[in-house]
């Protein structure tokens, strides 16, 4: 476009952006969840992976990010924490490209620890979003969006 052409774009548009509002509410609920566990030493996404892992058992990474909704690079990174932490164990799988994620005793006992912080956090979450707020989520998780 020329500096002489004018732009009749309607950028207003962008202010009703679905992406933005979905990420700035998922941003809000994670900092909920992550005031709530503060106190028990884990972050809700590691809590989220460690009690997916603890609920479904040993599974490989590719899985796992299915499950959790997550890109498999960022999912690596927070299982490089989990590791550290000794809450998870990995192993080749018998594709050996494919790593196999599971959890360990001590993951399994900070789920415990963590849990009723996030009890409570589900609890707040889920009286700010109210009935339709929980419905429109669970919603959005059952449709294939992508």
């Amino acid at each position: 476009m020329t500096s002489r052409e004018s732009d009749t774009t309607d950028y207003m548009a962008a202010a009703g952006c679905f992406c933005l509002a979905s990420r700035q509410a998922a941003r809000k609920i994670t900092r909920l969840y992550d005031s709530h566990m503060q106190e028990s030493g884990i972050r809700a996404t590691q809590f989220t992976i460690l009690s997916q892992l603890m609920l479904r058992g040993e599974m490989p990474v590719g899985k796992l990010a299915g499950f959790l909704g997550m890109e498999r690079t960022t999912l690596t990174r927070n299982l490089a924490l989990l590791e550290a932490e000794r809450w998870i164990s990995t192993r080749p799988g018998e594709d050996p490209r494919a790593r196999m994620i599971a959890i360990t005793a001590p993951g399994r006992g900070m789920v415990r620890r963590a849990f009723p912080f996030w009890s409570m956090a589900q609890a707040q979450a889920g009286k700010m979003l109210g009935a339709d707020g929980q419905a429109a989520l669970k919603l959005l998780d059952s449709r294939s969006l992508g």
